[in-house]
Formats: structure tokens, sequence, C-alpha cells
């Protein structure tokens, strides 16, 4: 009997549902997804930024063994970027309880003040406030690996540099030996390695390579064979990488031999503008041709240099780069980096601290292809845009690069559509909310059926790639009008659509 009644439900519910859906003309692509039309929500006026509530794990010393053990906690997430930043707050924060201690007992470990935390490719680097130099090598492993572990709870991050003040501490009191690129591991293994003084070591290393077009640098970390723990033979062994990748997945490009280009040995020395070494490239006159034919902007050149020596090399106080006869004491950005500052470098010294404005990411992005489908395409972002709705959706409003154009690669937007036409959006648990304008909606008058469903999917599958983000809810004005469009009904929630995808 009970197995009657339940097959009624079901059978009443799929009716329910039918009755929810569009009548929507034959076509070759896959039909629309639909959820049951009625909503409960508000559309939104202007970007709402409401946090979410998630449980994530923060690794903390049990008081039993003194040993890391993940402890859940309910935390308010921001919605816009990475919870990184946010978590790590909590977990220094954290003041101790019947069963955990803080995971530095005796000093405050705080974020450094305006660039706390780098994310790119699987990376994250993690720049701590001066007070971490209080610790000693045993506390500064266990906070290592304490920030490390907590952090590779995300998919998304698989590797973590930990910077204290702008620069790499390294592991010994002489801060001679690098720590390298720390992966997370359980509390019985070493965290990093205990290369003697001199030898042959591989370490995992960081390195920044030149995003395609001049946009920045994109981060990509790998394992590098050192002859030797001496600064200069590592800046050498940095170098041989940079101008050589493993990966094909990033869009990045290589240096052309950057060995074969100096004129000069390298030297590392004492620094006399600020405490620590700084390092003393002198390329040949003809490097700067060799990097322009590489499609690589002198600013992302030297961004790209001193992101990876500073990220890997303790102790370093900055760079000095000429090239000829002439030392780079300024720089014009170019790309993606934001508010267009001449830079300058005071006694010619290039610090780190200058560019992380530089550091991009990629993200998937659904753009139309030749085959009337969708392209799921990797494209460059700012790192601190990644997570960023409004950011994407001017993306899918502009016209693709020169790169994916030549590749059949276009926007599916229409192109009365801008970034303006996005009155606003928030987020209700896993649905996204987006309030567009009526010039959105009358811009699907000029699109055929399956153009129309293009450049919705296009919106969908794209926002759906965030995090968090599972559904996408549409309204014109505040309204979710039926007749928006013959092809596509739009009360009720759009879910990703992988059949329309190439």
């Amino acid at each position: 009997m009970k197995k009657t009644a339940l097959l009624c439900l079901i059978l009443s519910a799929c009716m329910a549902l039918t009755a929810c859906s569009p009548k929507i003309k034959s076509s070759n692509l896959p039909g629309v997804t639909l959820a049951p039309a009625l909503s409960v929500y508000q559309p939104p006026d202007g970007d709402e930024q409401r946090k979410r509530i998630e449980t994530v794990l923060l690794y903390l010393p049990a008081k039993s063994t003194q040993q890391l053990a993940a402890v859940p906690v309910k935390m308010s997430l921001p919605p816009n970027r990475h919870p990184a930043e946010t978590v790590l707050s909590r977990l220094f924060s954290f003041t101790g309880d019947e069963v955990s201690e803080p995971v530095a007992k005796d000093t405050e470990i705080s974020l450094y003040a305006g660039r706390p935390v780098e994310i790119s490719g699987n990376t994250a680097t993690v720049n701590l406030d001066a007070s971490a130099l209080a610790l000693n090598t045993s506390a500064m492993e266990q906070l290592c690996r304490a920030i490390t572990n907590t952090l590779c709870q995300w998919g998304d991050i698989q590797y973590v540099n930990v910077l204290v003040a702008d620069k790499q501490t390294g592991v010994d009191i002489a801060s001679s030996l690098p720590m390298g690129s720390l992966r997370k591991t359980k509390n019985e293994e070493s965290l990093w390695e205990k290369q003697a003084p001199s030898g042959r070591f591989t370490l995992n290393a960081t390195l920044y390579y030149p995003a395609l077009l001049g946009k920045g640098v994109m981060a990509e970390t790998r394992a590098v064979t050192f002859s030797d723990s001496s600064h200069e033979n590592m800046v050498e062994s940095l170098l041989v990488a940079l101008s050589s990748k493993e990966s094909t997945d990033i869009n990045t490009c290589v240096f052309p031999g950057l060995m074969a280009l100096l004129k000069e040995d390298i030297s590392v020395s004492t620094s006399t503008a600020g405490g620590g070494e700084e390092i003393s490239l002198s390329f040949l006159p003809e490097a700067n041709g060799a990097f322009i034919n590489a499609g690589i902007p002198r600013s992302v050149m030297v961004a790209s240099i001193t992101l990876t020596l500073t990220t890997f090399l303790p102790n370093i106080a900055g760079i000095r780069i000429q090239i000829g006869d002439e030392t780079i004491s300024a720089l014009a950005p170019t790309g993606l980096v934001t508010g267009k500052r001449q830079m300058e470098f005071e006694n010619g010294l290039i610090r780190r601290r200058d560019f992380p404005p530089f550091i991009t990411d990629q993200i998937p992005v659904y753009y139309a292809n030749e085959r009337g489908k969708l392209q799921k395409t990797l494209v460059t972002v700012p790192s601190n845009e990644r997570q960023n709705v409004r950011y994407i959706f001017d993306m899918l409003t502009q016209d693709t690069d020169q790169y994916l154009s030549a590749r059949g690669i276009r926007k599916a937007l229409a192109g009365g559509v801008s970034a303006s036409d996005l009155i606003g959006y928030t987020m209700e648990g896993d649905t996204l909310l987006l309030n567009m304008s009526n010039n959105f909606s009358e811009s699907f008058n000029s699109l055929s059926i399956d153009e129309s469903r293009l450049a919705i999917y296009s919106i969908v599958n794209t926002m759906c790639e965030l995090r968090g983000i599972r559904r996408v809810r549409f309204f014109i004005s505040g309204e979710q009008p039926e007749n928006f469009s013959d092809s596509i009904f739009l009360p009720g929630e759009f879910i990703r659509n992988p059949g329309m995808v190439n």
C-alpha cells in the first residue's frame, strides 16, 4: 500500500513539473531545463553582498597531543571573493577552548595589512605580519602546516607559500635555506625538506609566468632542481625554469632563454636600502627585442622575475635589473593592471610589494563557437576578480581577445548588451539572482531561437562555475515576464546545461 501511495505521489509531482514547462520550438540544441516557476525571491536592486554561512575546517593544535587536528567551525563567508583571507583571520584569532589551543600560543599572528593573500593558479601565497618573526623554527613549522592544511581544504588550492612582511623567511635561523611551496601534510610528515647547505636538491617552487597577450603574470607551482643552496645558483635555476614550462593548461608563455640573455654573472649582495639581500641581473641590450618578440611587455617581465625570485628565495629585499646601459628605475604598467599608475623604484631597488596587482588567474567562461555551441574557455582575469559576478558579466558582454577570436570563439550575447544592463545581483542559498535591464531583454529580439539559448546559457554556465552557485534566476527590471523570448520561459531557475557545450 505504501509503495502504491509513493508511486502516485511521484507521478503527481512529474505532472506538476510538466505543467510549468514552456512551449519550445523544435531545435537541434538541448531544451531549457527549468525549475518550478514560483518565485520566492525579491529582485536585487544594486549589488547586495550577502554573506554565506558555511562550515569550514580550522587546523588547530589539540590540547591532548599538541598535534594539529581539523576542527569544524561555522563561519560567515564573503560572496565575491575566495574565503581564504576570512578563514585565516579566524584561524589566527582562535583563543582556545576545552579541546584545542591557539595556533601560536604566545604570539599574536595576523595577516600583513594591504597584501594578505594572493591566489593564482592552484597556489596561495600568504603574507604574515612581522610578529611571526618572533616564532622559533618549531612553532613556525606548525603555523605553516596549519595555514597550508586549512587552505588546502578547497580543491582550487594545492600549494601554499608563506611570507612574513613580504619576505620568504626560509627554514633556518640564517634565512639561507628556502622553504619551497608547501603541500598538505600529516603531523608525522616533514613539512619541508631539511636539505643540507650544499649539494643538489629539489623543491616545489612557484613560478610566475607571463600571461598571454601581456595581461600580467600567472602562477604555476612545480618541482625545480637546484645544484646547491647558494643564492646565485638558486637564482639561475629559477631563471632557467621560467624559460620552459611543463603545463599547457594555463594561458602563459615562457621567456626566451633568460640565462643566455645575461651579460654578467648573477650577483647577490647585502642590501643597503632595506634589510636582507638584493639580487642584481644585467641583461644584454638585445634582451629588449627578445622580450618584445616573445610578447612580454617590460612591466610584465619585471613582475614575473621579481615575484618568482622573492617568493622562493629567503630574505630578499629586492632586485636590480639592468638592460644594456639602462637601469630600470620606473615602469609603465600594462595588461590587466588596474590604476595604470607610473611605477617608480626608490634607489633602483625593485621590491615584491609593487607587483601583486600584476597577478592574474584564469576562470572558465562559456563563449559561442563556430559550431553554434558553447565553448568552455579559460580566460585570464585579475586574481582578485575571479569570484566577482559583475566583473565576469562585463567580460561576457565584451568582444573576445585576438587570441580567442582567431580560433572562432566569440561572445554569445547580442552586441547592444553592456555591463550597465546588470542592474543588480545577489545570492540566495545556491541561487544567483540577476536583475537585468529592459535593454537586455530587447536585445534578444535580434537573436534567433538558437542564439537566444546560447546567450542565456553563456551566462548561466559561466556563473555556475563560481563557488557556491548552482542556479541562476533572471529578472527584467524587477519582474519575470513570461513573454521574454519565443524560445525561453524566464520564470523559474536555470541550471548548468552541459548539453549545449562543445
